[in-house]
């Protein structure tokens, strides 16, 4: 961890949130996603461009990457578990149960096929096979924060396509942290664990958060409800929407469940996203959900841009302009195909519709924070080198940019 100054740190953050806003409403205005602005601007505004000449009363404004600053590393963090929890409240466990086997097949697949190209396509180009899994296994990421951004925007969420791709991309994460897991078992070790050691890893990681989604739509609901009868500050007759600041025990405890539900899943092993993706569906179906969205998007005014713009602000230009072409173009086809092929085709098995079907690939293609941290984590225990990791960053960052705009350009099926 690298010093820092906490005035510094501050208007970094500022710095980042502002100029991801602007971003985001220019590429609003000449109709493109607004998550791709707010991720530009973290490219550009980042420490590894704008941001890192930037120096105020003798301090730069980026003592490092924003991956070694614990205080925007933590922004990151509490903002991808507020856009997962608000996303989880648009979906109720009864419609998850309703596309439960498309979202399992769909994610699964969505695991196995570019982990394999991924893996095939790096020995090929010269990788070595640890560095390869490393890949891989980065491959295997769907950014679920993105998907749902994009699709907000287009105003697509409640699709049938688009509410299987949201929950088959929950499955896919949990499948693709598992992938990491053994992933860097195999690194530490230098020993390939057996199928039957994968598969039962990978059927426990994913008994754990069906068990902790079960365990919140059971106990969160009747939490509310037991509050409401204790206190009046849980008056659902108020109009939220005429008095948005004033504070109430409600607006406290959905930071305190984000929060706790967010550290139970990183406890459990799991990415805390998954943890607050299952609370918002818990409440989803409850009678507080509408004044929870409320709060929630006045929130994500704060957390959704400094989330984003982080993820840009990862990318170092210099490196990615240093690696080689066609190992790039290479590896960049194969993430785009392994979704396509992977989540399309059982996509278009389930839904008989060949434009659903290809959303749904295209959908999943962007790879985003999750990759990112995929990558991150494979890089900082040594798996992979700079130059591998500036490859596996550019591919990331490439998927995470076009996915939005090849989803937006295709057809609604509607």
């Amino acid at each position: 961890m690298l010093d820092f100054n906490p005035i510094t740190t501050i208007l970094a953050i500022s710095l980042l949130i502002v100029t991801a806003k602007i971003f985001a409403l220019i590429f609003k205005r000449i109709k493109l996603p607004e998550v791709i602005g707010e991720i530009l601007a973290g490219v550009i505004f980042g420490p590894f461009a704008i941001g890192g000449l930037i120096v105020l009363a003798g301090e730069p404004l980026f003592t490092g990457p924003v991956n070694e600053n614990f205080v925007l590393e933590t922004f990151f963090e509490i903002g991808g578990m507020i856009l997962l929890f608000s996303a989880g409240l648009e979906f109720t466990f009864k419609q998850f149960r309703k596309a439960g086997l498309p979202a399992f097949v769909i994610g699964t697949a969505g695991v196995i096929i570019p982990f394999l190209l991924g893996y095939y396509g790096s020995v090929y180009v010269g990788f070595s096979s640890t560095e390869s899994l490393l890949i891989g296994a980065a491959l295997t990421a769907t950014s679920i924060a993105i998907t749902i951004r994009t699709l907000e925007e287009l105003d697509q969420l409640k699709n049938v396509e688009s509410e299987i791709m949201i929950y088959a991309a929950v499955v896919d994460d949990v499948l693709g942290l598992t992938v990491l897991g053994v992933v860097l078992a195999i690194g530490s070790t230098g020993v390939i664990p057996g199928i039957a050691s994968i598969l039962s890893t990978t059927v426990f990681t994913l008994s754990l958060w069906i068990g902790l989604l079960l365990g919140s739509v059971y106990f969160l609901p009747k939490l509310l409800n037991f509050i409401a009868s204790r206190t009046g500050d849980l008056d659902l007759t108020k109009d939220t929407e005429r008095f948005p600041s004033s504070p109430s025990t409600l607006e406290t405890l959905t930071i305190f469940i984000i929060f706790l539900w967010g550290a139970i899943a990183y406890y459990m092993g799991l990415s805390p996203i998954v943890g607050t993706f299952a609370a918002g569906m818990a409440i989803a179906g409850s009678q507080f959900k509408h004044k929870i969205e409320i709060f929630t998007n006045h929130i994500r005014i704060i957390f959704a841009p400094i989330f984003f713009a982080y993820v840009g602000a990862q990318i170092n230009l210099a490196e990615i302009v240093g690696i080689d072409l066609f190992a790039f173009v290479l590896i960049l086809t194969l993430a785009m195909v392994g979704k396509l092929l992977g989540c399309g085709i059982p996509g278009y098995i389930f839904l008989r519709n060949r434009i659903q079907a290809q959303r749904i690939g295209i959908g999943m293609s962007s790879r985003g924070e999750v990759g990112i941290v995929i990558a991150g984590i494979g890089y900082s225990s040594g798996l992979i080198d700079s130059y591998s990791y500036a490859l596996l960053m550019g591919v990331i960052m490439v998927t995470t940019v076009i996915s939005p705009i090849l989803l937006r350009l295709t057809p609604d099926p509607t």
